[in-house]
């Protein structure tokens, strides 16, 4: 059972970030794939700036991120001196639904433990490939209560045009963590999918912004 949260916790998720989720999901439609949340927490809104990615294994029901990931991720922003850290972390369940299983759940705790405020983004690929429109329903946003349950957390999408100019240079500096190192296909339809996260972001539709 999921929990609708309805404590003060926010999150904003910055469209270069989900981008880069969204095309890493669809390299793998059929398989899961994980990766990290980066980003800071400003006025109690937990923001994700931006993903990474790295050396997993992966099946249609389970993936395993490498943790040497996270710490190539530390490693680089700190060499870097990129004001962000890692706030969580994603996967995709394809055709499976949003939510977090009984392994997602201890997982999740664990993210917790390091960073209490920690989230998981779950993604479902198929949901985009159907529509091919990003939606509410095509991923969430989850933490564990202490009563070790999911709680579904609100999530609002986009940011000012300063944070999506910072969050872009930042995304295009962090490109080289974003290699999936055990998948050789080509990446479905990448440009297609920022294109679209982006218009949405900033109201444009049919090549015009709306009013």
């Amino acid at each position: 059972m999921i929990i609708c949260y309805r404590g003060k916790m926010r999150v904003r998720l910055l469209p270069l970030a989900l981008a880069k989720i969204i095309n890493h999901s669809l390299s793998q439609p059929k398989v899961e794939v994980a990766g990290l949340l980066i980003g800071r927490e400003e006025n109690g809104v937990v923001e994700v700036w931006d993903a990474a990615t790295g050396e997993q294994v992966g099946t249609p029901g389970f993936v395993i991120l490498n943790e040497e990931v996270m710490v190539k991720v530390v490693e680089f922003l700190q060499e870097h001196k990129i004001p962000l850290f890692i706030v969580g972390w994603y996967h995709s369940h394809p055709s499976l639904g949003l939510f977090l299983s009984p392994i997602d759940i201890k997982t999740q705790l664990t993210y917790q433990s390091l960073y209490p405020n920690a989230i998981a983004l779950v993604i479902d690929p198929s949901r985009y490939e159907e529509s091919k429109k990003v939606t509410n329903s095509l991923y969430k946003i989850f933490r564990v209560n202490q009563q070790g349950e999911p709680i579904e957390l609100p999530v609002t999408l986009g940011a000012g045009t300063r944070k999506l100019l910072e969050s872009t240079l930042i995304g295009l500096t962090t490109t080289a963590l974003f290699q999936r190192e055990i998948h050789d296909t080509a990446m479905s339809k990448p440009f297609k999918a920022i294109s679209n996260v982006f218009r949405q972001s900033l109201g444009i539709e049919g090549g015009r912004k709306n009013e």
